[in-house]
């Protein structure tokens, strides 16, 4: 009875700071294509989804299709061109410690990094926010995991590693970019996502920076390639995901239509909401109290004598697509 009060307890309280910091995603966040389409001039969308076709000219038009493979959020490619435009790169995010923190689980924050900054507030940096911090806490184990058989960090470790304090980066990352060109001249992205893991340490100076090898049998390293197996399908199942992968494939469009030097008016560059009130910048790590109990004679008997062992557990990392070492200019034909 008392370590079922304890976890109701430890659940209003998690619920309740979710609530404070925006932590968890909406699907109602996402943009809608009608609109930007009909400012880019196709009138008609049929259950939303656009297509780019490419002209002899050198520009693009925006198309109606019924294929989920050819479809592009109009918003998230203004964004992401907007981006490569000012800052000649793709989008970025990241989860840092709060290092004056790292001692304290019950205030553990971590600090959110768009790059360029301005991305924070942007439907881009909601999913990359919403996505990554998902990743963190299905790693973790907050949540049940998307596909039988995928074991969280802490179904991974081993006893004698349970109760060991650690830190680790893991990153969404484009792992295979290509862009195709139908018969009919639609532009057609192919991808290929992964979830790539990393241990940390402190240096000297007592500042956390990646291992110079990290152990193959790291939980987060063994969680990220069963995630990275699975990618597809829990894209399917989970929304922000699935999200996540569609502001990629934006981002692949983006740096093949300015590498080719696809003319696009200004209005390409001007769909999504630039200038939104920046969000709460710092979040709670919610995914440190982890409590083992145990049946003895039955009674159930708390391991710990305070009636819970407190791990922290770092896991930092966040979006990162890599796409730049993809050449993308020259289409190949399908």
């Amino acid at each position: 009875l008392q370590e079922q009060k304890r976890r109701q307890a430890v659940a209003l309280l998690k619920e309740a700071r979710r609530e404070a910091y925006d932590i968890g995603w909406s699907p109602a966040t996402i943009p809608r294509n009608p609109v930007a389409a009909g400012q880019l001039g196709c009138e008609v969308v049929p259950q939303g989804l656009c297509c780019l076709v490419l002209q002899d000219n050198a520009t693009i038009r925006v198309a109606p299709t019924f294929e989920p493979a050819a479809s592009v959020n109009l918003e998230y490619l203004s964004i992401a061109l907007d981006v490569r435009r000012t800052a000649g790169r793709e989008p970025f995010f990241s989860l840092d410690p709060l290092d004056s923190n790292w001692d304290l689980p019950e205030g553990a924050m971590q600090k959110k990094r768009f790059e360029p900054e301005w991305l924070a507030g942007t439907s881009v940096g909601e999913v990359m926010f919403q996505a990554d911090y998902h990743l963190k806490e299905l790693s973790m184990g907050e949540y049940a995991q998307p596909v039988i058989g995928m074991e969280s960090c802490f179904d991974l470790s081993k006893s004698n590693d349970m109760w060991r304090d650690w830190s680790a980066r893991e990153w969404f990352v484009v792992r295979q970019a290509e862009v195709h060109l139908s018969e009919d001249a639609v532009l057609i992205p192919y991808i290929k996502m992964g979830v790539e893991a990393r241990a940390q340490i402190r240096n000297a100076g007592g500042v956390f920076e990646d291992a110079a090898l990290t152990r193959p049998d790291h939980p987060l390293v063994k969680y990220a390639e069963a995630f990275t197996h699975n990618f597809d399908l829990i894209a399917e199942r989970k929304s922000v995901v699935f999200q996540l992968r569609e502001a990629a494939k934006a981002s692949i469009f983006a740096k093949f239509l300015l590498e080719a030097e696809v003319r696009l008016e200004e209005a390409w560059f001007g769909l999504g909401n630039t200038d939104a009130a920046p969000c709460c910048l710092e979040v709670p790590q919610l995914w440190n109290d982890m409590c083992f109990a145990a049946i003895q004679g039955g009674i159930e008997v708390v391991t710990s004598p305070a009636g819970c062992i407190s791990t922290i557990h770092g896991v930092y990392g966040g979006v990162d697509f890599g796409i730049d070492r993809f050449r993308l200019a020259a289409p190949s034909r399908i």
